[in-house]
């Protein structure tokens, strides 16, 4: 029996990509004369810069080897979720990023959620935000991206995570949390 296809994004979704993000620009921009804490919980740009405003380049954060250190769960029981969701879906990470970006995630993903096998990572300069290359008819796609959510063929799009207002104007289907997820999907 085949299991129905439940593909899910990296950055956003499995990971607090914005606390991690701070992170390292709060170790890396330390000593800088213009320096400023950046807060997480006031990032309110998809780029952070209105945090993160010493940051000339954007994508410089997401390749920096410490953006994977500092780089953990987005609920405390997502991978219990993961892992719950896996014994009824085929789960496929599919996430977007520069190649240095991906070459981390794929060891990321190795070593925190070593049951899940199968990923898509879609590597471009940019990290333009469209996943239609992804076969998904039949399938559930959870991204916190809606242009991502749109750009596929998939029967069930699920937008996670909280209400930014790079995602603000979504009108479907919504989870905040994993435990969410497991709600609906469980």
């Amino acid at each position: 029996m085949n299991k129905q296809k439940i593909f899910i994004d990296f950055d956003g979704t499995i990971i607090n990509t914005i606390q991690a993000y701070v992170d390292v620009y709060n170790e890396l921009y330390l000593d800088y004369p213009s320096f400023k804490t950046a807060e997480s919980y006031l990032i309110n740009q998809y780029d952070m810069r209105d945090q993160c405003k010493l940051v000339e380049n954007v994508l410089d954060i997401f390749e920096h080897p410490l953006f994977f250190q500092f780089a953990n769960f987005i609920n405390d029981n997502t991978y219990e979720v993961l892992e719950q969701l896996n014994q009824k879906y085929k789960i496929i990470i599919c996430s977007i990023g520069t190649p240095k970006n991906i070459a981390y995630k794929a060891r990321w993903l190795e070593d925190k959620l070593p049951f899940i096998k199968d990923y898509i990572l879609i590597a471009n300069p940019n990290c333009k935000m469209d996943k239609s290359i992804v076969n998904a008819e039949d399938s559930i796609f959870i991204d916190d991206i809606p242009s991502n959510l749109l750009s596929n063929k998939s029967s069930r799009k699920i937008l996670f995570g909280k209400i930014y207002p790079w995602n603000d104007e979504w009108n479907g289907e919504r989870c905040e949390t994993w435990s969410d997820v497991r709600e609906r999907l469980l």
